[in-house]
């Protein structure tokens, strides 16, 4: 099974900018390693599979790219469920704002440095081609809609009140008062804010492990980016995997990493 992507910068023979079209090729292989990151279930692995360039014509940039070797955990099944998804999200953004399925943030955020310098026309912008066995199943125009439709998406906040498990690694008390937490759950660093009559609790949980409850703040693909904190809890040293190797008993043989998260009601 082998799948292609064919990538044209529209114009006439011999327009096509050498920096401009270098600068386009480099922006969409980073958002196909984003979107594999997605399919595999990575955290913005530096491991990504090596995309060939197999066909390349002169005049307007015509580049096929197809993949050459294979990033730890990915298959040809991978790989073509990566290509399927840069286009079908690429269409999508094109029409609409909102997250397209299989992306995350950083997948969009790729996806928005690919289309700025795109034109609004379709003369302006760039077509993806996608192939299957060397037949073409599906072609879309790109243009810099794409960057304000996902820009626009990037924006949108959800609050909600819980808590969240992590250790306080840092404090700022210049301009808002905020601390970094490394959340124990996602090993992701978030932002939270507090009062001025929070400073002293905060300082002494520096390093700690803590539970910070108050309005939680994630973003469109339901990441955590920031806690307003409320109240504050310092827990003990202990995470929640120390309690594998208890009677399953305990947890009514659930898991004891979701069950302490169960009864805790933490992200």
């Amino acid at each position: 099974m082998t799948t292609a992507l064919r990538v044209t910068l529209p114009g006439p023979d011999g327009s096509a900018d050498a920096r401009r079209s270098i600068g386009v090729l480099e922006r969409f292989l980073t958002l196909l390693g984003r979107l594999e990151d997605t399919v595999l279930d990575k955290e913005s692995s530096t491991d990504h599979t090596a995309w060939g360039i197999t066909d390349v014509r002169i005049g307007s940039l015509v580049t096929t790219l197809t993949p050459n070797r294979l990033s730890e955990g990915a298959t040809s099944v991978t790989m073509k469920q990566v290509a399927g998804n840069v286009v079908a999200g690429l269409a999508q953004a094109e029409e609409q704002e909102g997250l397209p399925p299989g992306w995350n943030v950083k997948a969009a955020q790729a996806a928005v440095d690919l289309a700025k310098p795109l034109g609004l026309l379709a003369a302006d912008g760039m077509v993806v081609e996608l192939f299957h066995d060397g037949a073409l199943t599906q072609r879309i125009n790109v243009t810099r809609q794409v960057a304000e439709n996902l820009s626009a998406a990037l924006k949108v906040r959800r609050q909600s009140i819980g808590s969240v498990i992590g250790t306080l690694d840092s404090i700022y008390l210049h301009g808002q008062r905020r601390a970094g937490l490394w959340q124990e759950r996602t090993n992701r660093r978030l932002e939270v804010t507090f009062t001025t009559a929070q400073t002293d609790q905060v300082r002494a949980a520096l390093g700690h492990r803590v539970e910070v409850a108050g309005r939680v703040i994630r973003a469109i693909d339901d990441s955590l980016v920031s806690v307003k904190m409320r109240t504050l809890e310092v827990l003990g040293h202990g995470a929640v995997s120390d309690l594998i190797g208890l009677d399953l008993d305990f947890t009514e043989g659930v898991d004891p990493v979701d069950y302490v998260r169960e009864i805790r009601g933490a992200s």
